[in-house]
């Protein structure tokens, strides 16, 4: 048994498929919601300019199959997440194998 099959963290992932804009062309919507387990753990916590502010911390979202992208939308621990950029694939065998994803909370 795998740590990536039976992470103790449920998410659920709101992947990014094209949706109609309405003028004939399409634009990123959110797609049907898919519940996955996962490893959820902090990333980093970035001090602005000035002392005394923070900004958000992130955390990163350990999965075998993660169907994330930049526009997607992660809800975990009660609170609905952004996917900062395109998740991380690593491979290396079938056992290996995962996508790993930084999430920030959206404002």
């Amino acid at each position: 048994m795998s740590l990536l099959d039976s992470g103790p963290d449920t998410v659920t992932v709101y992947p990014t498929v094209a949706v109609d804009d309405g003028y004939g062309g399409t634009k990123p919507g959110p797609g049907a919601p898919v519940t996955l387990r996962a490893r959820v753990l902090p990333s980093t916590t970035d001090e602005s300019g000035e002392p005394g502010y923070l900004t958000g911390t992130e955390y990163r979202v350990y999965a075998r199959s993660l169907p994330a992208g930049p526009w997607s939308r992660v809800e975990w621990a009660g609170t609905t997440w952004a996917v900062v950029g395109e998740p991380q694939h690593f491979g290396g065998g079938r056992r290996l194998a995962h996508h790993v994803a930084t999430i920030r909370k959206r404002g």
